[in-house]
């Protein structure tokens, strides 16, 4: 084998490799983080192996799972600071990601357990009382025309 074909070669292998590079998306969707795992930004690394470690305590492992089918993955942090995941797919692709939790990370979404306020419940109520009213006189109503049966 002459230079140019060795040279051609190696080349040929690195835009390969480069191609199949792991790549990690990063969105801060409160109270969730959302990481989507992907080779050259396209296509998915389903089940990739994911493990997450907190500002806290950086060697103990906060969680660990897999991405779903689609590359994505997501963990609710239980404090601000500097969290880093490592996605590895286990075919010789990993990535270490730093995640900025900032403080306070909060969602416009009551966690479970908020009860209601007195006034949406009492108009939930009514609303609720209405429906029923109405579905019950138009089904007499097509009952006494004779579109449906006694």
């Amino acid at each position: 084998m002459d230079l140019r074909g060795v040279i051609f070669g190696a080349l040929l292998l690195a835009v390969n490799l480069a191609g199949h590079e792991l790549e990690a998306t990063v969105s801060l969707a409160a109270p969730a983080v959302v990481i989507r795992a992907a080779y050259a930004g396209s296509e998915p690394a389903p089940f990739a192996k994911v493990q997450v470690f907190t500002p806290s305590s950086p060697p103990q492992e906060f969680q660990a799972g897999v991405t779903d089918r689609r590359g994505y993955f997501s963990f609710v942090p239980d404090g601000p600071g500097a969290w880093r995941v490592i996605i590895d797919d286990e075919e010789g692709h990993r990535r270490e990601v730093p995640v900025t939790v900032p403080d306070p990370f909060r969602s416009s979404v009551p966690p479970p357990g908020t009860s209601t306020s007195r006034l949406e419940r009492a108009v939930l109520g009514l609303a609720i009382l209405l429906g029923a009213t109405g579905f019950l006189y138009g089904f007499k109503v097509r009952r006494a025309s004779g579109r449906l049966p006694s």
